[in-house]
């Protein structure tokens, strides 16, 4: 019989990785990183503090790698987009690229809690989110940016407040779920809600560059 390896090997067998960093997204995504607790983040996942401790370093170690996941799942998806689109250039781009930021951000809200937690301050969490998510997600729009850049229109528009625009309006409509829900009853996470907002999103925005 072979002998049995020492160390703890089996320990990767036992820990759904991405399972782990998804509810560890979400949990740093409702509490910040200075409020978020391993304890808590491996109760919810059913393991002991030991083997995140196995598996990550630290907490900064984890919410990178949250992050990360995070990252590869919406640059996949708008790399796809691209190829998909790839005759496609300038605002009918920006369109579909707006109206599937919004799809996301209904479906991942860690995505848009962090962006607003994070970016208005200047700390290595901002910056790894420049480096990992905005700026891969920016660079992919850019061709179509600049395609549109050829209408003077468009140009009237700084890049600066573009991008704002952008994400502003894909995301807070889901940001203000409690506000909207009290005063106006209904639920913004609602695929008929999520579809009209898509359109008069791209309508509020683009039309004006017809």
């Amino acid at each position: 019989m072979p002998k049995r390896k020492r160390g703890r090997p089996s320990l990767a067998q036992e820990l759904d990785i991405d399972g782990l960093l998804e509810v560890a997204l979400e949990h740093f995504s409702n509490f910040g990183f200075e409020g978020a607790q391993l304890k808590i983040i491996a109760e919810k996942v059913g393991i002991t503090n030991s083997l995140i401790s196995y598996h990550f370093k630290n907490k900064e170690e984890l919410w990178k790698k949250s992050v990360d996941h995070l990252a590869k799942s919406i640059v996949e998806k708008f790399e796809s987009i691209r190829s998909d689109l790839k005759d496609t250039e300038g605002v009918p781009m920006l369109r579909s690229y707006t109206r599937q930021l919004i799809y996301f951000s209904a479906k991942n809200p860690p995505f848009y809690k962090l962006i607003y937690m994070e970016m208005g301050q200047n700390s290595w969490r901002s910056d790894y989110l420049i480096s990992s998510i905005i700026g891969p997600l920016t660079l992919i729009g850019q061709s179509a940016i600049n395609s549109a850049s050829t209408n003077p229109k468009f140009t009237a528009i700084p890049q600066p407040n573009f991008v704002s625009i952008i994400f502003g309006a894909c995301c807070s409509f889901f940001m203000l779920t409690r506000l909207i829900e009290h005063q106006y009853e209904i639920s913004t996470f609602d695929h008929e809600h999520i579809e009209k907002h898509a359109d008069l999103v791209n309508q509020i925005i683009f039309d004006s560059f017809k």
